[in-house]
């Protein structure tokens, strides 16, 4: 039996549920300083981040948010990943 690979996760892309910002800030507008707060505070005050939605799938509970990092010095470190998931939880967005 042949076992496939998993992919590797992608650190430079975190994935938020966007029903989670939706009920916590009311939009994307109204997180972006949190967020980009919580980036900065993990990342660096020169953290650059692009915005994406992904709404493609018809059932509206797995559209997320995505805050790409990628532009940056390259992967963040696990305890940074680690640290970046604590920062949304305590923002209720994970």
């Amino acid at each position: 039996m042949k076992r496939e690979r998993v992919p590797p996760v992608d650190r430079r892309r975190l994935h938020i549920p966007y029903r989670l910002v939706l009920d916590r800030y009311g939009g994307v507008d109204e997180a972006e300083d949190d967020l980009i707060d919580l980036l900065q505070r993990v990342l660096g005050p020169d953290v650059a981040v692009r915005w994406e939605q992904d709404v493609s799938h018809p059932n509206p509970w797995f559209h997320t948010l995505i805050l790409d990092v990628s532009d940056g010095p390259g992967a963040f470190s696990h305890a940074q990943h680690t640290a970046l998931m604590e920062g949304l939880r305590a923002l209720d967005l994970a």
